[in-house]
């Protein structure tokens, strides 16, 4: 047993040399791999889904579909996004701030409408002294118009729809970056799909399968990439990584479990080396994952115990990568997650001093957050580039309890860093850090 635990987000498979995306820009990579090295993974699995609909074009215009029927809050936090893309761009990208600048401009119109839109007090009190004896069956809403059946003109969608196909190209686009990280995350996508098992629609299970495969198979090419580029060199960051430790990853890639030992890394979320069958909820292990040729992979094993002819899908057959989607609320793909979740709360409440690195502790992993949040009193250090901005600090109050106010600025390793009790807040990346010297400093 050791007190020494590491926990690792997605930032640390960030880190150069590395480099794997971000959630919300992982689509535009994973479409521009199907379209291009991947192109034997999507004609393997459309041949395994018979009848699958799905492309990822055709995702682009649902979602701008329902760019309407959101909320003004999630409007805004768009615009916000696309102005925060556009605003220190150089001179000779001036069209590119020039579209962030319609982009804007048409959603501050949207938005407009639905503030213009709320039933003031001077109008509800005319209805109320028009009609005194059944006015509170007649205001029924807070609002005069219903947003949510609006439906945007073809000039709107065009431009959304343009600007959201520039994203999945191979050139970078600012403002369409920034719309898709919203409109086109993929984490999303598996959410809604997902729920398709539950509710038993086929279409959202085809689109499940091909979707969750497409993105196995691309993290497990990029995987290969890494590994071969450091065939002669040190792995960045996780070759690095001292012995004796205990590791939780909320990463899918095998990087750790190689430095660390299985016995000694807990996959959170599942890796790319297991499947699931979800009739049976089998986890089932893949040979040789860091050799794994994904669409060899898909016709050989997965497309054989991948049955979608019947009608009802609970005579079907389906398999799907141990990619655990990032619901709030985690779907038990196995029982053997079950146990797993058991052992990271075993390890953190045995631990005394923990590291965590690129994890931002965002609501979709709450489930995490509260095994932290149920053993307090552990040495904690937190090593995120945002560590000490005022948003950050106000998330780990959530988990820590620890407010704002509490927290002294001191110097960890001569990295800029927030104090309070046993927490601190490192501002850093995954290659900035001495993890070794962190473990070592006495308390």
């Amino acid at each position: 047993m050791t007190d020494k635990l590491l926990i690792l987000g997605a930032g640390v498979d960030r880190t150069d040399g590395i480099g794997f995306p971000l959630a919300n820009t992982l689509l535009a990579d994973v479409t521009r791999y199907l379209d291009g090295p991947g192109k034997p993974v999507d004609e393997a699995l459309r041949s395994m889904l018979p009848g699958l609909r799905f492309s990822f074009n055709t995702m682009i215009a649902r979602a701008v579909d329902k760019i309407a029927t959101r909320e003004p809050h999630e409007q805004k936090a768009m615009v916000q996004r696309v102005q925060e893309a556009i605003a220190h761009l150089p001179p000779e990208q001036e069209h590119i701030k020039k579209h962030g600048e319609l982009i804007i401009r048409l959603f501050n119109k949207l938005a407009a409408i639905a503030e213009h839109s709320t039933l003031d007090e001077e109008t509800e009190a005319l209805i109320r002294e028009v009609f005194p004896g059944d006015a509170d069956d007649l205001i029924d809403s807070d609002s005069i118009l219903d947003i949510h059946k609006l439906s945007l003109s073809d000039t709107f969608k065009t431009v959304l729809k343009r600007t959201l196909k520039m994203g999945l190209s191979g050139e970078r686009h600012e403002v369409a970056a920034a719309l898709g990280a919203d409109m086109l995350n993929i984490e999303t996508l598996l959410i809604e799909k997902f729920l398709g098992f539950y509710n038993e629609k086929l279409p959202d299970i085809k689109n499940y399968i091909y979707i969750s495969w497409a993105l196995w198979a691309y993290l497990v090419a990029k995987q290969k990439e890494v590994i071969a580029a450091h065939a002669e060199s040190v792995l960045p960051f996780y070759g690095t990584l001292p012995d004796g430790l205990r590791a939780i990853t909320l990463n899918y890639t095998a990087f750790l479990q190689n430095r660390l030992g299985a016995a000694q890394a807990v996959y959170f979320h599942g890796g790319l080396a297991d499947y699931v069958r979800m009739d049976t909820r089998d986890l089932l292990p893949i040979e040789n994952i860091l050799d794994c040729d994904p669409a060899g992979f898909i016709q050989d094993i997965v497309a054989p115990n991948t049955d979608v002819s019947h009608e009802n899908p609970r005579q079907q057959k389906h398999v799907i990568p141990a990619l655990v989607p990032p619901l709030r609320l985690k779907p038990i793909l196995s029982h053997r997650y079950i146990e797993l979740w058991s052992q990271a709360s075993d390890w953190v409440r045995e631990a005394k001093h923990i590291v965590a690195i690129g994890y931002s502790f965002n609501t979709a992993d709450e489930h995490f957050n509260d095994i932290l949040r149920s053993h307090p009193g552990r040495r904690v250090d937190i090593i995120v580039p945002e560590a000490t901005q005022p948003g950050f600090v106000a998330r780990m109050e959530k988990v820590f309890g620890t407010s704002a106010s509490q927290y002294s600025k001191v110097k960890v390793n001569g990295i800029d860093a927030l104090q309070a009790k046993k927490v601190r807040l490192i501002a850093a990346t995954a290659c900035d850090i001495d993890i070794s010297k962190l473990f070592e400093a006495k308390p």
